[in-house]
């Protein structure tokens, strides 16, 4: 199985940027230099493993939320869109999409 080291880049990029970090701040909290970050970023450089966990770290998000596109089980793709979703949700708000959800999917059992 070969990386799709652009995807991984484009991920970390896209979530560096949510959370308003620049390159230069990332690096200093991942302890790598900026440019490197920048290679990983446009896929030039691979990133390791050690690299790969500091930033999962640093950005608060797990391994598969930046692994997703290369992963061949879809359900891991939709874990990540799902804990994003969830991540910032309040108690209130969690209860109501639960609830939306489990609404939703019946609907479409019955309607099928």
């Amino acid at each position: 199985m070969s990386l799709d080291y652009k995807r991984i880049g484009r991920n970390i990029r896209e979530v560096r940027r949510s959370q308003g970090l620049t390159q230069d701040v990332l690096a200093e909290k991942v302890e790598l230099s900026s440019n490197h970050i920048s290679h990983v970023e446009i896929g030039s450089s691979p990133v390791s493993l050690p690299a790969l966990i500091k930033i999962c770290e640093i950005l608060g998000v797990t391994a598969d939320r930046l692994l997703y596109d290369n992963l061949s089980q879809p359900t891991a793709h939709l874990s990540a869109i799902v804990s994003d979703c969830f991540a910032d949700a309040s108690p209130q708000e969690t209860n109501v999409m639960l609830a939306v959800a489990h609404s939703a999917k019946q609907a479409l059992r019955e309607n099928s």
